[in-house]
């Protein structure tokens, strides 16, 4: 959720661990073709005008998967990841979208969900940016959380959950450095491109 460290801490780990850091790793494939920020952002927005969640699903699941399957030479540390997707725009029609877009992608090492109040998401939203729009979007103020444990739980996927309420930044990296390690991560890029059919 937004607001609870997850941008912070990722880039900490993939610095720590010396992994690719990807946060909307769909930019990185129109970028390719050419296209500047601007442009990359008008494109998004115009998928979010659609209001439909399965072509919104499509343009971010396509980005996890030209991360994973295209760009990335070593292990990757995503910003968001499927159970984001899945928050945002998962529902009765797209789940089935939702668990292609798992199997084409490969099941992850493991995913940390970072739990903080709404109360706490929106200051920390408020203190690093007062012209946020994602002050004034309703959706932000939900919890949450039960649909992303919902999806992870649902899907087999490996994750542990870090409380960001009241505890410096050093101590959550510090406890999901701990996690990581526990998890002993064995699908590297080549297994997982066996796994996937790639060479």
């Amino acid at each position: 959720m937004d607001g609870c460290g997850k941008t912070t801490v990722a880039k900490a780990l993939a610095e720590r661990f010396n992994y690719q850091y990807l946060a909307k790793p769909f930019a990185y494939f129109f970028e390719g073709m050419g296209f500047d920020s601007k442009q990359i952002k008008d494109i998004e927005w115009k998928v979010w005008e659609t209001e439909d969640e399965a072509l919104i699903t499509l343009l971010y699941g396509m980005g996890l998967l030209y991360g994973t399957r295209c760009i990335a030479e070593d292990n990757i540390v995503y910003d968001r990841h499927y159970a984001s997707n899945y928050y945002w725009h998962g529902n009765v029609e797209t789940d089935s979208l939702h668990k292609e877009i798992m199997r084409l992608g490969g099941q992850p090492d493991l995913t940390i969900v970072l739990v903080a109040s709404v109360e706490t998401r929106m200051r920390r939203i408020y203190e690093r940016d007062k012209t946020d729009q994602d002050l004034s979007n309703s959706a932000m103020y939900d919890y949450g959380y039960k649909k992303l444990v919902h999806f992870l739980n649902d899907n087999n996927i490996s994750y542990v959950i870090i409380d960001t309420e009241n505890k410096p930044v050093e101590e959550i990296i510090a406890e999901a450095i701990v996690c990581i390690k526990k998890a002993q991560p064995t699908k590297l890029v080549k297994e997982r491109n066996e796994t996937n059919g790639r060479n």
